[in-house]
């Protein structure tokens, strides 16, 4: 059989197709007035079936209401005497659980912090233990749930504490009568490391002999970023140079201007324990 013959033939079929269809569906759509009525009582008995069913559901969840305010009631009666026991209100508890809430939105801002910012801010973190420990002695935290709670909160500031430098600095609050060489010798044991305080408090002292009561410098523990605390044998060379610092010799007049009111005019007039500033570029 050719193809023309194969195509014609295909083509008769599907036209016998179309034909048979639309009259087997008028046939299928025939009903009678018996087929119609016994048809229409099966859908009004189903109907009336699922009606049953919603009807006796919605008993069910009127009866799990009911149950649930029950024990709500109950619930609210058991913790009443909780409060009394203890001696206090709910409101009294509402607004401890708001303090512990609080705090614990302050320690996941201070999360968020890089570490060295994070010891910037340790105060914030040595108020906040402070707090927990004051709510720690308040009565309410018999309670379970705020055991918990600061049980989390102490959590958080254990994990800040690790992720914060160890000491960066210090804090010296100067009394009268001080001068850096005494103050050196009360923080290093080792008065010449006067020029030490100078150098990191740079935005405190201008002049080196004249420093004011109630001053409260930061005295240096730790290289923070881009900080370096100059060596003997230093210079501004070596220092760029560092792999700890700039990573290429070339770059010292870079660290020299970035510490131009600590070194001086002359570039090559440095002092061990000075503190440096590194450029970031």
């Amino acid at each position: 059989m050719n193809f023309v013959a194969k195509t014609l033939l295909i083509c008769s079929l599907v036209a016998m197709v179309c034909m048979v269809a639309p009259a087997k569906s008028f046939a299928q759509e025939k009903m009678t007035m018996k087929d119609y009525k016994i048809e229409l009582q099966e859908w009004i008995e189903k109907e009336n079936g699922h009606k049953a069913e919603i009807a006796k559901v919605d008993a069910d969840i009127e009866s799990l209401k009911s149950q649930i305010a029950g024990v709500e009631g109950e619930i609210g009666g058991v913790w009443s005497e909780i409060y009394s026991t203890i001696g206090v209100t709910e409101e009294e508890v509402n607004a401890f659980r708001g303090e512990l809430d609080g705090l614990d939105s302050e320690l996941s801002a201070l999360a968020a912090l890089s570490p060295e910012e994070l010891f910037k801010r340790r105060k914030e973190i040595d108020a906040i233990e402070a707090k927990i420990a004051e709510l720690k002695e308040n009565k309410i935290y018999a309670l379970t749930e705020m055991r918990d709670k600061v049980a989390g909160l102490e959590g958080k500031v254990a994990q800040l504490r690790a992720k914060m430098p160890k000491g960066m600095y210090d804090e010296y609050t100067v009394n009268r009568g001080d001068y850096l060489w005494r103050i050196a010798r009360k923080s290093y044991d080792d008065p010449m490391q006067w020029v030490r305080i100078y150098s990191y408090n740079r935005d405190q002292i201008k002049d080196p002999d004249m420093i004011y009561p109630e001053q409260i410098f930061k005295i240096h523990r730790e290289n923070g970023p881009n900080e370096y605390l100059v060596g003997k044998g230093d210079n501004l060379s070596k220092i760029s140079g560092s792999m700890d610092a700039m990573g290429d010799p070339t770059k010292w007049r870079q660290v020299y201007e970035a510490n131009k009111d600590v070194v001086g005019d002359e570039p090559g007039l440095i002092y061990p324990y000075q503190v440096l500033k590194i450029p970031t570029n």
